[in-house]
């Protein structure tokens, strides 16, 4: 039946007359979660509904404190009005999306709305989060059965290397796609890849899906490459990648399940609601053969594998004795420039030598891995002549000409001039302007002793004259063990890794600060989820090819790190990591919040592991 539009627009005005004439009502407010049953580490809906003849002038209430839960998004606002015989009735829903961190008993507390002039406040909604997973039950099980089935091969994620066989140390790239034909609102990391035997570095990671298109199998895909990494082999045999999982919110309608008129019209795809449902996908997995390298490999060879230069300089070749002189040794190329191990010059005897400076500059062109790494020798030659710091030799394989190749730097000539001396008496004469009258010109010579009393003589080993003899020694001492144990520690790599660790993660966190100042929110939140990862690679010594947070948090609480530092880190880590894939979902506040959270856990893991929790 077609209405005129005249007639249509005259119950449009009908409907406004009518609704403005309904005398407001009083409003109610409701709370509730969906779903009824909740599982430790799922996520939830916390919904207030404010009910009334006139919804017009509710305001969004201020954000609420939820407690033991994170809050993902929110609040997500929606209005329904209905017209029936006559009277207007409208609601407005304010949503919020948290995460379950733990199972136990909670409660959320009475969260206030502003209506008008007056003020509506939610009863507290007590809470049950289940151990396991609540979705086992019969129905959802059914329900998701439903889901899986359809979306069968629509969404698929596939890792591709660009080798399958390379020589050890020799980079491989895997490149992860993702394959759909469905519409899809956001993805997380699951479970990061188990690459064992493999050193890993991150090349890219996706935050905002970009598609192209791409036939697998005979069927059409949009694609988006959502990660890629590189992987160095640290030995020879078959090895394997374990698949990458995520978790992607897919988009669903829902359908009105009625048997009224209005509902079959409104089942029309236009007016469908779109409801996002988490499914996981997991990639392939990948083998990878290794062959060794071969056993021909030059003297002082360090293990380098790629394509390199090295070189050195020296900024001064004349020096007199005494001044420093600086030794810049540098190398640089294709392949995994982090475990490249600097050449050590040979020095004569009586030039002294600091520890070097090391520094490195890493970078990912094209899915390759480059950089530069250099060492800084300060050396301070103590006596005079001619010094000789003879050639230093860097070895390393190339994988592209299957061979071994050698690089030496020039050999250097020092001449060390004398350096600032003092003549035989020379400090003995007083210069004219050094004279000074003290009190009186001469004391003359006194010819009688005087009187004389005889005292008791006491002690020369007091307390102070015993410490300023100790003193010298303790100190040579203090220095020499602490000599010794740099020493240890410059052997002990893991070791000194593990002392430097909180250091490391301080210094990524105030570069996180600036980049929260300067507005770039995925910088911000990529360079807070890198400091927490490698302060956990390092405290724990965990190489990054085995490395995942739910290995780490329980190998912290094995170590003796309370319960609620581990959920304080847990909750940085997934905060972080959603906000990657959801850009806008949180506020500069959450940020800032996000920021002082993440350096209160690694304060209180630091102090822990101080008290003895190894």
């Amino acid at each position: 039946m077609k209405i005129p539009g005249r007639h249509m627009v005259m119950v449009v005005a009908l409907i406004v007359a009518v609704h403005s004439r309904v005398p407001a009502q009083d409003a109610t407010i409701t709370a509730e979660v969906h779903p009824a049953q909740i599982a430790a580490g799922g996520q939830f809906e916390f919904v207030i509904t404010v009910s009334g003849s006139d919804v017009n002038n509710v305001r969004p209430p201020a954000t609420p404190s939820f407690g033991s839960f994170v809050l993902l998004s929110g609040p997500n606002q929606s209005t329904n009005m209905q017209w029936i015989n006559g009277r207007t009735s409208a609601s407005i829903t304010f949503s919020y999306v948290l995460y379950a961190k733990q199972a136990g008993k909670f409660t959320i507390p009475s969260i206030a709305v502003q209506h008008g002039n007056k003020t509506l406040s939610t009863q507290p909604v007590p809470v049950e989060v289940l151990k396991g997973d609540p979705a086992a039950k019969k129905p959802q099980q059914s329900q998701e059965t439903d889901i899986t089935a359809s979306i069968g091969d629509n969404l698929l994620l596939r890792a591709v290397a660009d080798r399958q066989r390379v020589r050890r140390g020799e980079q491989v790239t895997v490149t992860y796609k993702l394959y759909t034909n469905i519409e899809i609102s956001q993805l997380r990391h699951k479970k990061d890849p188990v690459a064992e035997g493999f050193w890993t570095e991150d090349i890219n990671t996706a935050t905002q899906l970009t598609y192209g298109n791409e036939t697998l199998n005979g069927k059409r895909y949009r694609v988006a490459v959502i990660r890629q990494i590189a992987l160095f082999p640290t030995q020879a045999g078959t090895l394997t990648v374990q698949p990458f999982e995520i978790t992607c919110g897919v988009l669903i309608r829902r359908q009105r399940r009625s048997n009224d008129i209005f509902d079959s019209f409104f089942n029309d795809p236009f007016f469908q609601q779109l409801q996002s449902v988490d499914h996981d996908v997991k990639a392939n997995a990948l083998k990878i053969t290794v062959d060794p390298l071969p056993e021909s490999a030059p003297d002082g060879y360090a293990g380098a594998v790629g394509s390199y230069a090295f070189n050195a300089t020296m900024d001064k070749n004349v020096v007199k004795a005494g001044d420093p002189v600086t030794l810049r040794l540098t190398v640089s190329g294709r392949g995994n420039i982090r475990l490249v191990t600097m050449p050590r010059p040979a020095l004569p005897g009586d030039v002294e030598a600091y520890e070097p400076k090391l520094a490195e500059d890493v970078t990912r062109d094209n899915g390759i891995i480059k950089g530069k790494k250099t060492a800084e020798y300060l050396l301070v030659p103590r006596n005079s002549g001619e010094r000789v710091i003879e050639p230093m030799v860097f070895s390393y394989f190339d994988p592209a000409k299957n061979s071994y190749a050698t690089i030496r730097s020039p050999r250097f000539v020092l001449t060390v001039e004398p350096g600032k001396t003092f003549a035989a008496g020379e400090g003995s004469v007083a210069m004219k302007e050094d004279v000074r009258l003290l009190g009186q010109d001469i004391r003359f010579l006194k010819l009688e002793p005087g009187r004389l009393e005889r005292v008791d003589r006491e002690s020369g080993w007091s307390l102070d004259f015993a410490a300023a003899l100790a003193f010298p020694p303790l100190m040579f001492l203090g220095a020499y063990f602490y000599r010794r144990r740099q020493d240890r520690l410059r052997g002990d790599m893991p070791r000194l890794l593990f002392e430097r660790a909180g250091r490391g993660a301080s210094r990524r966190l105030k570069q996180a600060e600036a980049l929260l100042q300067k507005g770039d929110a995925t910088a911000y939140h990529a360079e807070i989820l890198r400091a927490l990862t490698k302060y956990l690679e390092h405290k724990l010594h965990l190489p990054p090819a085995d490395f995942t947070f739910e290995i780490a948090v329980d190998r912290l609480r094995a170590g003796g790190v309370s319960e609620a530092a581990c959920d304080s880190l847990r909750s940085c880590i997934e905060r972080a990591e959603f906000a990657r894939y959801a850009p806008g979902a949180d506020s500069t506040q959450a940020r800032q919040e996000l920021l002082h959270l993440a350096s209160d856990a690694i304060t209180q893991i630091e102090r822990m592991f101080s008290r003895g929790a190894k």
